[in-house]
């Protein structure tokens, strides 16, 4: 009797109904096939490899419809779901946190979190969002300037200094139009710049929407100071940073910019930008985020989730992710946590002579404000400096 009960246990445990399920589904934004080519190779087959996990891609246009979805789900009592690993970060984390969305603080457990700087303000907070470990940073992204250095021989160093550059230079310069996400991160610097680090990180760890308001007239002062100097005197932005770097290409713009510091480097190798691109930043900061995976209430293939969520953190996937070749997301690990050899594995990543040293950018990373000062900010431009 006792070994029946044994067999049937063992094969009871065997069974989908009661064994951990090795299939992890993905989902993630399916818009840039570079992306998706690493995440359906690399990671699928290392995973596989490694601890015969099977990797699924759920392709998504938007994370807020996969949370609208965990939304009904948690709604109608639905314990088994259909993601294990969601892509996320910024307001649509901070609905999942605010209505429990999210299965538990997975991060603490991952080996491979002690190789990254949690107490990191660009970390910690996800767009003025604690994740207090619900989910897990995954790759970095920074603000840089892009410009041809056959064009100009020095850019500048402050934002006063780029003030001055624009007027100098009339119709070489502008930003896309918000919403495009490139353009308003470039307002949202802006305001960094002018306000200061310290009292910019005040009104960031604040969330305090009226203080944001009373600063902004400083915002709108200077981007109407510099408009009439902008292509087209101003009465146009680009609807896209993609059209942004069109008209860089072919000589319109002086400079562009956008929120991955490889981009550049990236054109330049697929002969789009002159090889004479380089990027820099201003001595006053430049904004920085993280963006994160994270591991819903309901995932069904949790403890394989795990696995696979510590897999993206480690020293083997971040350096093939830094590769310009298969992603160039820049790496959430703190150099100064690694060893010798992970530190090199990570240094030795050939990023192209027009990225710059990590060095450089992790000492201008300034912090994103509150996920919901992105909209005031966005619809006070508008009424600002379209309608006026």
């Amino acid at each position: 009797m006792r070994l029946l009960i044994i067999t049937l246990l063992s094969f009871l445990l065997s069974t989908s109904l009661f064994a951990q399920s090795a299939t992890v589904r993905f989902a993630a934004w399916g818009g840039n096939e570079n992306i998706n080519n690493w995440i359906d190779t690399f990671v699928a087959d290392e995973l596989k490899k490694q601890y015969d996990i099977d990797l699924i891609r759920v392709p998504i246009n938007d994370a807020q419809d996969t949370v609208q979805k965990l939304i009904r789900d948690k709604r109608l009592g639905r314990e088994n779901g259909s993601v294990d690993l969601l892509w996320v970060n910024g307001e649509n984390f901070k609905v999942m946190k605010d209505n429990g969305l999210t299965w538990k603080p997975f991060l603490y457990e991952l080996e491979n979190s002690k190789l990254v700087n949690l107490d990191d303000p660009t970390i910690a907070n996800d767009f003025g969002t604690l994740h207090d470990g619900h989910e897990m940073p995954w790759g970095a992204a920074q603000m840089v300037f892009i410009y041809d250095a056959a064009k100009i021989k020095t850019p500048p160093k402050t934002l006063s200094e780029l003030v001055r550059w624009i007027k100098e230079n009339p119709g070489k310069f502008t930003y896309s139009a918000p919403p495009d996400f490139t353009g308003s991160a470039f307002i949202r610097q802006t305001l960094m710049n002018i306000l200061g680090r310290e009292s910019y990180n005040n009104l960031a760890r604040t969330g305090d929407e009226d203080k944001l308001r009373a600063e902004l007239p400083k915002l709108w002062t200077l981007l109407e100071d510099i408009a009439p100097f902008l292509y087209r005197e101003g009465e146009f932005y680009p609807e896209t940073v993609s059209k942004l770097h069109q008209q860089f290409s072919d000589g319109t713009l002086w400079m562009t910019m956008d929120y991955y510091p490889s981009t550049a480097q990236r054109m330049i190798d697929k002969g789009i930008f002159p090889k004479t691109t380089k990027t820099f930043v201003l001595d006053d900061g430049a904004l920085a985020n993280t963006h994160y995976v994270t591991i819903p209430f309901n995932a069904p293939s949790k403890e394989s989730a795990v696995t696979a969520a510590n897999f993206l953190l480690g020293i083997t996937a971040q350096a093939s992710k830094l590769n310009p070749d298969n992603w160039g997301d820049f790496s959430v690990l703190d150099l100064e946590r690694l060893s010798e050899q992970d530190k090199e594995v990570l240094n030795s990543v050939d990023l192209g002579d027009a990225t710059l040293d990590l060095e450089i950018l992790n000492k201008a990373k300034a912090q994103e404000l509150p996920a919901a000062f992105i909209p005031v900010i966005e619809t006070e431009w508008k009424k600002q400096i379209i309608q006026n």
